[in-house]
This record gives structure tokens, sequence and C-alpha cells, in this order.
């Protein structure tokens, strides 16, 4: 697989470690491991200096905070990262009842599923923990085929197709640049879902500079020209912790002729700005849960 030069796209630990977590997770306390990540993420931020000063520079530079907001916020940052991942691998050993969840826009997912005609685009981000929005929004109605980095350890891609495959959802790896492609067609041909991150770029994909967070950003055109092309709806699912054990999922219709009638632009230049805007809008609400640690901006 293409990707990023400054983003590894692997979950940490190794296969021997993850085992253990999965296993950790299962039985043992949430709390307590929230409290386990406040203190390696003391050590964790000097040991990961570039990691640490990107995001750094996005809390001075984009959300204009001070020296010294922007140092707590760093630690902040990782901090509910690492209860981010603490989440996502309780939910995957099987303690999704464990949290709270509050969706808004339940409306907009219901219309897709609902439609047996025509499949959807779902966009996801890497803010928030938008790799269990298809675990929290369980449904019987569509396969949800969730694209995914193919060179994760072996013990995370095992445990997460496992447990996801029982809510009906389908993992997809990319491995290389092409062959992700056939199986997208025939998912969209049977009317399923494609949940794609739609704010990392790759070599090899076609992307467009936009304003985000007033300076510019890539972002990837092509999931949009798929939606185009398959002539089939873009929603944006936002996965965000809302508190201790909770969470809110907030569905956006990126597609929604009104929202994007003013945009300036092709039909997937339309699409990719107006979630460009979705995007901006709850970074801005949420922002110690923006979770690109490379350098993102053209800067």
């Amino acid at each position: 697989m293409t990707h990023n030069n400054d983003w590894q796209g692997k979950t940490g630990g190794g296969n021997l470690g993850q085992k253990l977590l999965f296993l950790y997770f299962k039985y043992g306390s949430i709390a307590f491991a929230y409290f386990i990540v406040s203190i390696v993420v003391l050590f964790y931020l000097p040991i990961n200096y570039k990691a640490t000063a990107n995001i750094y520079n996005y809390f001075r530079l984009r959300q204009g905070f001070s020296l010294f907001k922007s140092a707590i916020a760093t630690y902040k940052n990782h901090f509910v990262f690492g209860k981010s991942i603490v989440d996502k691998f309780a939910v995957f050993a099987g303690r999704k009842n464990a949290f709270k969840i509050e969706v808004i826009g339940q409306e907009i997912y219901d219309n897709i599923i609902n439609d047996n005609n025509t499949g959807a685009l779902i966009l996801n981000s890497h803010v928030g923990v938008s790799e269990i929005a298809g675990y929290l929004l369980k449904q019987n109605k569509k396969k949800f085929n969730a694209l995914v980095f193919g060179g994760e350890e072996e013990a995370i891609q095992k445990y997460r197709a496992e447990v996801l495959s029982k809510q009906n959802i389908n993992l997809i790896p990319i491995v290389d640049g092409f062959s992700h492609f056939l199986k997208i067609h025939f998912a969209i041909k049977n009317a399923e879902l494609i949940g794609v991150a739609a704010d990392r770029t790759y070599h090899g994909s076609k992307n467009l500079s936009c304003e985000f967070l007033d300076a510019k950003a890539l972002f990837p055109l092509n999931p949009f020209q798929i939606a185009h092309k398959l002539k089939i709806p873009v929603i944006a699912f936002f996965v965000m912790i809302a508190g201790f054990k909770k969470y809110r999922v907030i569905v956006a219709n990126i597609s929604n002729n009104q929202t994007i009638e003013n945009i300036e632009g092709t039909y997937p230049e339309k699409l990719l700005k107006s979630y460009v805007n979705e995007l901006e809008n709850i970074v801005k609400d949420y922002p110690l849960q923006w979770f690109n640690f490379y350098k993102f901006w053209n800067e």
C-alpha cells in the first residue's frame, strides 16, 4: 500500500502486546487503563517529539491558543487519544455496553439504510474514534464495508474482523493501490455501504488544496470522484468523546443539494469542500480530538 511518508498507519504494540490488551479489556477496569495512559503520555511526548511538535503547532497556529494553553492542550490531546485507543480495544473486546451513546442526525443514517435501491459512501476522519462508528450504529439492513489499512498487526486485524463481522460489518484491507476498487464496485452494486477515511492523502491519489482552519491543506478527491461516478449519496460520521465513557455520534449529510449548491467547483470538488466545512466545524467544537499527528497543513 502506498501511504503518507509521515504516517505509518499501524496501531502500536505488536501482536503479543495487542493480544494481551484484548484479554485485559475483556475483563479489566477501563478507568484504571485511563490512569495508566495519563502516566504513559508523559514519557511518550518527548520520545515522539515530531508528533508532539506537530500537535503543538496545530493548537498554536490553527486554534490560536497561547503558548501555555497550547502546551497543556498538547498533553490533553495525547491523553484523549490514549483514551480513544482504550475505548477501541474495549469495544472490540465486547464491552460496548460500558459506554453511553448519543446520536445526532440518526434520521440521515436511517434514510440511507431504508433505501433498498442505492448504497452510500460513509466518510470518517481521524478525529474522535471513527473506527468504532459502524459498531456503535449497529443495523442489519445493509452490509457496512469499511476500507482499512492492510498493514496492521495480525492480532488487531483478527479481533477487529471477528467482532465487526457480528455487527454486519465487512473489512476491506487496502494492500495496494487498486485491489480494493473491485470490491467497492460490487458492494455498491448490491446497495451496500462503503466507509472510507477522507482526511488522509496517499502517493498517487488525486488531491485538492482546501482552506481549513485558515490555512491550506490537501484532501483526497478520489472518494468523492467514486461517489460521483457511482451516483451514490455521501454522509459523514464523527464519533466524538463527550464525557467519561460517553460518546456523541454526529451524522452529517455531505451531498445535501442545499448545502453544496453555492460551493464552487466540479461536483466531486463540491462534495469534498462540503466535507471539509463539516470537519472544520467538528474540530472547532472538539479541538482536543484532532488525531492527525503529522504535518497536515501546507505551511
